[in-house]
């Protein structure tokens, strides 16, 4: 075989290889997979001393380095594509979108170095920059071409892939976003437990849940006493740090993961109570007058201490029938707190469910 035809077969063989980089790669493929098999095929072209990746900030729109092969050698790869960048050879690499050799300004003794800008159609992704011990002279037309066909081949598959990944970022903005507005209008602004929308959504939820799997369940409505004469006297700031302290002391009693609180109205509140039974509840609840009523908010005058009354109900699901509602809950417990203010308030009084 003449040495012009092995060398004929050989580019043809090179050609096909390149031809076949996207198949070498799964979709979606890491920016670290493309680079991979990139630096697999052009190692395979040319005898290669360093190989960097620059990609364009989306950001700042200015090349950052992203890879460099040997690592040790990112700083001065770096520092190349600065002076190329001062001088503007490298605003004229990129203009022209074909791979070139240009002189050296921060390599020693390199005979040659090529850049490979990274582009499509549309944009310009990045710039490879490489040092080779071969001699100007000796990188052929056949080798530029085929350096041209690869850069725009890992291109192609580039850009696909920092779209898909625009993408996924925007998509995962976009539905944490979605569940922030989600939260918000579940919540209540000032305290940050659940809101009356929230409790008329999933009360109905947890009672169906408890009658399925025959759990008991309780619960409590909660009032803050003399809340009205409190923001008469000391002004809605300090009413509003009252409702604040109710609501944290609530959270440092119950369970995180089972219990929740929703804000009925005004200085009403409701602590729903899964797989409680009436008495466990009563002991909450008993606990939580004592633990609140410890509490005070200090005002410019003096320290404005709080308490809060209790009433509590529930029922047991294995002796219960099915037709246990919401409404039912929520008025028995109701009926139990104004027991407990007739009682002179800072009060816990329970009692079983009315139909």
């Amino acid at each position: 075989m003449s040495e012009r035809r092995a060398a004929l077969i050989e580019l043809i063989e090179n050609i096909e290889r390149l031809g076949q980089f996207q198949e070498r790669l799964e979709f979606p493929s890491s920016i670290r997979q493309i680079w991979n098999v990139f630096l697999v095929d052009i190692q395979s072209l040319l005898d290669i001393d360093v190989c960097a990746l620059f990609l364009v900030d989306e950001a700042t729109n200015e090349f950052m380095l992203k890879y460099a092969v040997p690592k040790d050698i990112a700083a001065i790869c770096q520092k190349e594509i600065d002076l190329q960048i001062e001088c503007g050879i490298f605003s004229w690499v990129i203009k022209r979108r074909q791979p070139a050799l240009v002189p050296a300004l921060a390599f020693d003794k390199v005979k040659s170095i090529v850049m490979l800008p990274l582009s499509t159609v549309k944009h310009t992704l990045g710039v490879v920059l490489l040092t080779t011990p071969i001699r100007e002279s000796l990188i052929t037309h056949e080798n530029l071409k085929l350096l041209t066909m690869l850069t725009k081949e890992c291109s192609l598959v580039m850009e696909n892939t920092l779209l898909y990944e625009r993408l996924h970022r925007k998509h995962l903005s976009l539905e944490k976003a979605n569940e922030e507005i989600r939260q918000l209008s579940r919540t209540d602004a000032l305290t940050g437990c659940y809101n009356r929308g929230y409790l008329n959504e999933q009360l109905p939820r947890e009672i169906k849940r408890a009658l399925r799997y025959k759990h008991p369940m309780a619960l409590a409505m909660c009032d803050i006493d003399h809340f009205k004469k409190i923001n008469d006297t000391h002004g809605h700031q300090c009413g509003d740090a009252v409702l604040k302290l109710f609501v944290q002391s609530i959270s440092e009693l119950t369970r995180a993961d089972t219990d929740w609180l929703a804000r009925y109205g005004g200085e009403e509140f409701l602590l729903v109570l899964p797989e409680t039974n009436l008495e466990n509840a009563y002991g909450m609840a008993e606990r939580l007058r004592q633990h609140i009523a410890g509490k005070a908010i200090a005002t410019a005058e003096d320290a404005v201490s709080i308490t809060a009354s209790f009433g509590v109900t529930g029922f047991e699901a294995s002796s219960t029938g099915s037709g246990i509602t919401a409404e039912a809950l929520i008025n028995t417990a109701d009926k139990y707190l104004y027991e407990a203010k007739k009682q002179g308030r800072n009060k816990v009084v329970k009692g079983s469910l009315e139909s």
